[in-house]
């Protein structure tokens, strides 16, 4: 690796942030390329990621973000994420309706071992290694694609394959880019893996602007049997809380008109979800025990 390219690059990793999906925090080093802001706005444009390039001698391209503007018959727009057949590299989301569809992470939320790792697909079965981050159909919008409605600072968590030691091993990434309101361009800014393989890393960590996000970032707090969801002062917009099982499938969702809400959870299955607000300007999620 370049002395330049590590000097900017590698950064000491120290876990500040609290999991998501429960992981533990890893020390470890995380590899952060402040990539310039790279937008898409033709169709078929296409902006290409070699993740972990500065330690895997494979040169393999990991994963392919796409733009498609009134494409086809049926006009397509949207924004796609693929990989290059490799079924190890896969994108933290849910599966429905014969769609991926990728999560759309707020800052510090965990990419790890816990998935579910389903906004790509897991085989190289034609059509399944291909996530929609937002997808419109004739003007008409997928209510599952999360980065919809305009994205500021989104994330998405990956998952792919790398050789270290003349050995194949799993890392943990994460994508920051920018989805326009109307689905015909996507900014790509930066993106980061964790070094250590095998170890999560937390979305935004270490980003230069991360403690200005995390200053407006909600707080998901469980108490009991109730949800409480607070937004800082300045962000009382309307929101969206969604709640999902840990397959990636919708069960519920509400909108809340206050900065502090709280919510019963009573109604919802028993076991494990994953609740996700966003109020069009951050968002945040948090892993919650029904019971």
């Amino acid at each position: 690796m370049k002395k330049d390219k590590l000097e900017k690059a590698l950064i000491n990793y120290s876990g500040v942030a609290t999991a998501l999906l429960g992981a533990t925090a890893a020390q470890g080093q995380v590899i952060i390329n402040d990539i310039p802001d790279t937008t898409l706005s033709t169709n078929g444009a296409v902006y290409a990621f070699d993740i972990n390039q500065d330690i895997d001698t494979s040169n393999y391209i990991d994963f392919r973000i796409r733009l498609f503007v009134d494409s086809g018959l049926y006009r397509y727009t949207g924004v796609t994420i693929e990989t290059n057949n490799v079924a190890g590299n896969q994108v933290l989301g849910m599966d429905y309706a014969n769609y991926n569809y990728p999560f759309k992470l707020g800052f510090n939320d965990t990419v790890g071992t816990a998935g579910p790792w389903k906004g790509l697909g897991s085989s190289n079965v034609a059509g399944k290694l291909l996530g929609y981050m937002a997808l419109s159909i004739n003007d008409t919008t997928y209510p599952n694609s999360q980065f919809v409605g305009g994205v500021t600072d989104g994330f998405l968590g990956l998952k792919f394959q790398g050789d270290f030691n003349d050995t194949i091993r799993t890392y943990y990434g994460w994508i920051r880019l920018d989805v326009a309101a109307d689905l015909k361009s996507v900014t790509i800014k930066e993106h980061a893996f964790n070094s250590d393989y095998g170890q999560p890393v937390y979305a935004g960590n270490l980003w230069v602007g991360a403690e200005e996000l995390a200053a407006r970032t909600p707080e998901l707090v469980q108490r009991g049997k109730y949800l409480d969801v607070t937004f800082p002062d300045e962000l009382q917009s309307a929101a969206t809380l969604q709640f999902f099982d840990l397959g990636g499938k919708l069960i519920r969702e509400e909108e809340l008109t206050a900065a502090n809400s709280r919510i019963e959870l009573e109604n919802l299955p028993k076991g494990m979800v994953v609740a996700a607000v966003n109020n069009g300007q951050v968002s945040a999620s948090k892993k919650v025990v029904i019971y």
